[in-house]
């Protein structure tokens, strides 16, 4: 954590700041090894660190932080605190909101606001080998939560029924919960990329797309796995072969030295030699850590070079409407030489 607050005084002294204010609760525990529930505020100085947090998240934060804690009962108590540390020109996060910006100058005398996102993102981007072993938990996790779906998913069953099955299996396995609303999209609901749990009945010869992930040690994984229920037929089949083929690429392509946009031109040509380059209509992945979206974005408008320690999914998908859809994906980390597969279900389901 030290080293951490260290790259934020660099970024006080090179902006020549008064200080850096972090609200955003990935960032909170990033910075600090503690994450309350009703948020905090990290102040960053030249000369101090000091985190506050509301009196009621005060004994858990002074157990937790690896910053000095104090506490606040009152809005106004805050803001006198804010205004003691004369934050004249501060750093904040660029999603820092707009109210609080303008109570930030109303009652802590803040004139200048600088956005602190690059230096976050310097840092949160390399995962360490500390973060990484969580990471691969989480993983764990979920390929546990995946072989559940797979040993459940029947004709006539729910989509949420087996939603909820996952997610059990999940806590019991170590999650502190989903890492988002688990995705079954069967049948025409397959063709829709974020097509959560819903009460429609899994029928025979649907596509069932099962994107989940398991959030452990405040930490994400995220993967997908596209199965049919009973035999596929001769469209079923081109379209899942096409997008496993794209996949592998992905995986296969991905090193340290390639752009994260020169990344998804790869997978994306796959699927465009095909004819269903129009069907592919997101991009080929994102960074996975803290949050479940994160840097790199790997896009078409994200020009960042890919280096070892970094975390991203890649899961290339068809979808077309009324037909059904496939998405298979896989989180991996970008090593010396090129990536490892941190989930690892069977990709070869059809």
């Amino acid at each position: 954590m030290e080293m951490r607050i260290e790259k934020l005084r660099e970024f006080i002294a090179g902006k020549e700041l008064d200080g850096i204010l972090i609200t955003h609760r990935p960032n909170l525990y990033y910075f600090t090894g503690s994450s309350p529930v009703l948020g905090g505020y990290l102040v960053v100085t030249p000369d101090e660190a000091v985190f506050l947090v509301p009196e009621l998240e005060y004994e858990e934060a002074r157990e937790t932080s690896k910053v000095p804690v104090e506490k606040f009962k009152t809005g106004k108590e805050l803001y006198e605190r804010l205004s003691s540390f004369k934050l004249r020109k501060l750093g904040i996060e660029g999603r820092t909101s707009f109210s609080t910006i303008k109570t930030l100058k109303e009652k802590a005398s803040v004139e200048d606001f600088t956005a602190v996102d690059d230096v976050i993102k310097e840092l949160r981007i390399i995962k360490t080998p500390e973060e990484l072993e969580v990471i691969e938990r989480a993983c764990r996790i979920a390929d546990q939560a995946m072989m559940v779906a797979l040993e459940e998913i029947s004709e006539g069953r729910r989509e949420r029924e087996i939603a909820a099955k996952m997610e059990y299996a999940m806590k019991m396995n170590g999650a502190e919960k989903p890492a988002f609303d688990t995705i079954i999209a069967s049948g025409w609901r397959s063709a829709l990329p974020h097509g959560i749990a819903s009460d429609k009945r899994i029928e025979r010869g649907d596509l069932v797309v099962i994107d989940e992930g398991a959030l452990y040690g405040h930490y994400n994984s995220d993967m997908t796995r596209t199965i049919v229920v009973g035999s596929p037929n001769e469209k079923q089949k081109e379209i899942y072969e096409i997008v496993l083929e794209a996949q592998r690429k992905g995986v296969e392509e991905a090193r340290p030295g390639i752009t994260a946009k020169e990344l998804d031109t790869l997978v994306r040509d796959v699927i465009a030699e095909y004819g269903y380059g129009d069907y592919f209509i997101h991009s080929t992945g994102h960074g996975v850590g803290l949050e479940i979206h994160e840097w790199p974005r790997v896009s078409q408008q994200d020009e960042t070079v890919l280096k070892p320690g970094m975390v991203i999914t890649v899961e290339p998908g068809i979808y077309i409407p009324k037909f059904g859809g496939v998405r298979i994906e896989d989180t991996i980390v970008i090593t010396e030489k090129g990536a490892r597969r941190l989930t690892k279900t069977e990709r070869e389901l059809i």
